[in-house]
This record gives structure tokens, C-alpha cells and sequence, in this order.
């Protein structure tokens, strides 16, 4: 579901380069943002999007989704709930305690349950927590996007757009939407020249 932004934005931009995760998080980090700049041309510039997605289902349930050939309307995301579910098991008391806080084998989702922590009381407070909890993977992630971009700004070519914002699944015969939460244009320098989120609303 989430690689359907991706083929528009390939269509539109031409190919991608891939630094993302589960639940949107930016794993290739550092190293993947400077392999990444090493395939953009001299005179090039880079536009890089990124988020956490949610399903809605056809009834309005956030944090479901209908897929197609599949008669079970799933979790979307998966991963975000699942870390979710781990959160709401700590701050509620009923975790159980294990000393396998890391398993390689699944070092991602165990990552995404880590990331989402500082969330705990927030999403704990929310009227709705499948609502609120895209916005607080968004702004985990940002915090490190924010970083990998600050860390390699010195393999910047010609310029830099980021978007950030959470994208929305829908049921297979109806339209997926983006709901941006930051534009930001940045020079060769790195320097933060415009907001450009305005042009969207």
C-alpha cells in the first residue's frame, strides 16, 4: 500500500531511491542518505518525501484497510500498531518482562516500538489513538530526518526539497491521499531557504 505514492512520484520524477523502513522509518539512516546523494548529478537537486501510513477503511475505521483480493480488512499499518499495541503494554502495566529487547532477525520493528516510546503518554491521552498515533510516528521520524539531513547536507547538489506528511490508504477502488506536514527547501549549503508548506494548503 505505501509504495502506491511511490510509483506516482516515479512516474512524475523518474527513479527513487529508497532509504525507508517499516512504518516509514528511515532506515538506511546516514549512510543510506549519502549513497543516495552519490547518485544525484553535479547539477542535480533532490527531492525527498517521507512518512508513517494509515489505513481507512470503507465504514471510516482508522487504522484498517480493505486490500485488493484479500477479504480481510487488515491492519494499515501493521507495524505502527503492532508498536503501538507494545507501547500501550508498558504504559499499562502488562508487558511481560523479557531480556530480548533487540532481535536482529526483526530489528526493525523492534527499532519502531524503541522510537515510538516517547509517545507513550501522549497516545495514552488520545481521544482516539488510531488517529493519533500516524502523528506520532511523524514526528519521530521527522526528528531523525531532520538529522540524516543536517549530518549529510555537505553531499547536497545544486538543492533540496523534503516532504514530510503522514499518507492515507484507502479501499483498492477508491483514491490514496497525502496529508503534508512539511515542504522545506534547502540550498546547496544545507541552509534552510523557504518554508514552502503554504503552497499546499
Amino acid at each position: 500500500l505505501a509504495r502506491i505514492l511511490e510509483d506516482d512520484l516515479n512516474e512524475v520524477y523518474g527513479h527513487n531511491f529508497n532509504l525507508g523502513g517499516l512504518a516509514g522509518f528511515p532506515f538506511a539512516g546516514n549512510t543510506g542518505f549519502g549513497a543516495m546523494s552519490a547518485h544525484v548529478p553535479d547539477d542535480g537537486y533532490c527531492f525527498l518525501v517521507h512518512g508513517p501510513h494509515v489505513g481507512i477503511s470503507k465504514e471510516g475505521v482508522i487504522g484498517k484497510v480493505e486490500r485488493s483480493g484479500i477479504a480481510l480488512v487488515d491492519n494499515c499499518c501493521g507495524s505502527a500498531i503492532a508498536a503501538s499495541n507494545y507501547l500501550k503494554g508498558i504504559t499499562d502495566g502488562g508487558a511481560k518482562i523479557t531480556t530480548k529487547l533487540q532481535q536482529f532477525s526483526d530489528f526493525q520493528q523492534g527499532a519502531v516500538q524503541e522510537l515510538i516510546l516517547p509517545f507513550g503518554k501522549r497516545l495514552g491521552e488520545a481521544e482516539d489513538r488510531m488517529k493519533e498515533l500516524p502523528y506520532a510516528l511523524y514526528d519521530s521520524q521527522d526528528i531523525l530526518v531532520r538529522d540524516i539531513v543536517n549530518t549529510g547536507k555537505g553531499s547536497i547538489k545544486k538543492g533540496l526539497a523534503v516532504l514530510g506528511g503522514i499518507q492515507i490508504n484507502t479501499a483498492p477502488d477508491t483514491l490514496d491521499y497525502f496529508h503534508p506536514l512539511r515542504f522545506d527547501y534547502y540550498d546547496e549549503n544545507g541552509n534552510l531557504v523557504e518554508n514552502m508548506l503554504p503552497y499546499l494548503r
